[in-house]
């Protein structure tokens, strides 16, 4: 006997599913219907119209990416020395490609021929290398920008965005995520980091983006930083109509 037949349950999926990231990506298909960003973006209170830059774009890694289209090593370093705010930046950026890799701690075989993408530098390999607390949450907060990916982000035009995290029951998450980097932050002393935080980060500093964050949760609650949209709110905001009957059978279940 298999487990459904044990359980004696053998529901359609779409009726016991419980996974954010499956409901988001139900919305965000919702959104890409014509006429709906629109429906959605006034009944969340944000005007103007969806021009020639208009994008929804799910499961976001604009920052991952971007750093893959740029084969100048120049400008990357130019973006640590920027935007990684930690002592004696210069003086790292001056050595070798693979001195600076190893520095990191990159997680495979240190290159020597180009600056390796930072979302794979490893906390438990550079954590030695930077004593001062300060110095070495920065490196973490930069090193994980690259690597989250929020929900679902609506470009109004290039330069403003909509930055829209879904939760079903879980709260906001925090980093570090492993039990063995949490280890080191408890024996720094440090203080985790909020996910939301992050992505203000991520968003607002490192891509100079002018930000709306939003929530988009079960049961609806107050936030002093974000706008709360209930899925109740979200899906009864847009047109269902053509949407597949599983799609529509669960956003009916999440907005009882």
């Amino acid at each position: 006997m298999n487990v459904r037949e044990i359980a004696q349950l053998s529901p359609n999926y779409s009726e016991i599913n419980r996974e954010e990231r499956n409901y988001a990506a139900i919305f965000f298909a919702a959104l890409c219907k014509p006429g709906n960003p629109e429906k959605f973006l006034e009944y969340c209170g944000f005007s103007g119209e969806t021009g020639p830059e208009f994008g929804i774009y799910f499961e976001y890694a604009y920052l991952r990416d971007l750093w893959y289209k740029i084969s100048n090593e120049s400008i990357k370093k130019e973006i640590i020395q920027q935007k990684l705010k930690i002592k004696d930046i210069d003086r790292i950026l001056n050595k070798s490609f693979k001195e600076i890799n190893q520095l990191f701690g990159v997680g495979d075989k240190a290159s020597e021929t180009y600056i390796q993408f930072p979302g794979k530098w490893s906390i438990g390999k550079y954590c030695n290398n930077f004593p001062d607390d300060d110095d070495f949450l920065s490196i973490c907060r930069f090193k994980w920008s690259f690597n989250i990916k929020p929900d679902i982000v609506i470009h109004l035009d290039k330069n403003r965005a909509i930055c829209i995290e879904a939760k079903y029951e879980s709260g906001e998450g925090s980093y570090p995520a492993t039990n063995q980097e949490k280890a080191i932050f408890k024996a720094r002393g440090i203080k985790y980091v909020r996910q939301m935080d992050l992505q203000k980060y991520m968003m607002v500093e490192l891509l100079g983006l002018s930000t709306d964050f939003m929530f988009l949760v079960f049961k609806k609650e107050k936030s002093e930083t974000h706008k709360v949209v209930s899925w109740s709110e979200a899906f009864g905001s847009v047109d269902m109509k053509e949407m597949p009957a599983f799609a529509v059978e669960m956003a009916g279940k999440i907005s009882v």
